[in-house]
């Protein structure tokens, strides 16, 4: 692994500030404990060499969880994601190459960054109200604010997306990428920790002025205050809510499973770190980065359900997306709870 060549600013900045120097010697940490990671299992499997007509991908969906709570017909396997974030799978996927044969309905607003010329269609699927999402009872939140100007990317709106897009194209590959189990946490035990989160925050704060600021702020302090004795909030409270987050969205992925034909298959971009110590006497690890590899990350589920005839998939020109512009984007990103 080649270092970087420091100059002398930046050997006197690390002499000023000593945690400069503790985060630069993180980054060779984790990249190596990366690439003795990848040596030991691989780098992950190609999508799209797969054998399927449908891909349901589950966001920041653990196998371990998925092993444990799924309840939908099929044959379940593991595989080894090729990326530890949204966009390090996607990139792994679908960069730079041609299916032409695929339609990509996605909740994840990552999907931007692939190229016009890479499916032959892809439709956003864009965030809602929480209050009036399907998914959420709102019956939970015991603060009504917490509501305003909270948005989140409904299960059921994926799932009509979807199958409008397979009526549209119907000799196509379909991918369908829903949001959950990824936050925000929209359970009861989700809503009840951004409570908390909110009580001791001034949610007006929160809300600067566009869609999706509240849950996404809330999203962004998240992991920086589990366990913190303040807000009484401990790794079994998020991994409970998580739990929750892949209990809301398993029906819909059946019932959307469901209505197609041929073989479906549910998987995930990635895993998720529900505070995991990576290695001896390092700090607790939550969310999914990129630089980092494990098992909680890496390990995904790769259930098998074969429903009818195959489809008769064909090739075709792309058509022109339905593109979000750039604000809606970044709207959409508030949403994960990324800044």
């Amino acid at each position: 692994m080649p270092f970087t060549k420091y100059s002398l600013e930046s050997v006197r900045n690390g002499i000023r500030e000593p945690g400069l120097v503790w985060t630069e010697l993180c980054k060779y940490l984790w990249s190596a404990h990366r690439e003795v990671f990848e040596l030991r299992h691989g780098s992950g499997i190609d999508v799209m060499d797969e054998d399927w007509d449908t891909l349901v991908v589950l966001d920041a969906c653990r196998y371990d969880f998925f092993a444990d709570m799924n309840w939908i017909d099929g044959t379940l396997e593991s595989r080894l994601s090729a990326g530890s974030s949204s966009p390090g799978w996607i990139d792994a996927n679908f960069a730079g190459r041609e299916h032409h044969d695929t339609v990509y309905v996605s909740g994840n607003a990552f999907t931007a960054d692939i190229g016009d010329d890479v499916f032959h269609a892809i439709y956003p699927v864009p965030p809602e109200p929480v209050a009036e999402s399907a998914a959420v009872d709102a019956d939970d939140v015991l603060d009504p604010d917490l509501l305003e100007d909270s948005y989140v990317i409904d299960p059921e709106t994926v799932v009509e997306t979807a199958l409008e897009a397979r009526e549209r194209h119907p000799h196509k590959r379909l991918i369908v990428h829903f949001l959950q189990p990824h936050v925000p946490l929209v359970g009861e035990t989700g809503l009840e920790i951004y409570q908390r989160i909110a009580a001791r925050s001034d949610l007006s704060s929160l809300s600067r002025g566009g869609r999706g600021d509240r849950f996404g702020a809330l999203n962004v302090q998240l992991y920086e205050i589990v366990e913190d004795d303040a807000f009484d909030i401990d790794v079994t409270d998020l991994r409970q809510a998580y739990a929750e987050n892949l209990e809301i969205v398993l029906p819909y992925a059946d019932r959307l499973i469901g209505e197609l034909d041929g073989r479906s298959v549910i998987s995930a971009d990635h895993g998720e770190l529900l505070g995991e110590r990576l290695l001896p006497f390092t700090s607790r690890k939550y969310g999914h980065f990129e630089y980092l590899a494990t098992e909680s990350l890496r390990r995904v589920p790769w259930h098998v359900v074969d429903s009818g005839d195959r489809r008769r998939v064909v090739e075709d020109a792309p058509i022109e997306s339905v593109r979000m512009d750039e604000e809606e984007v970044t709207e959409k990103l508030r949403v994960l709870g990324y800044r």
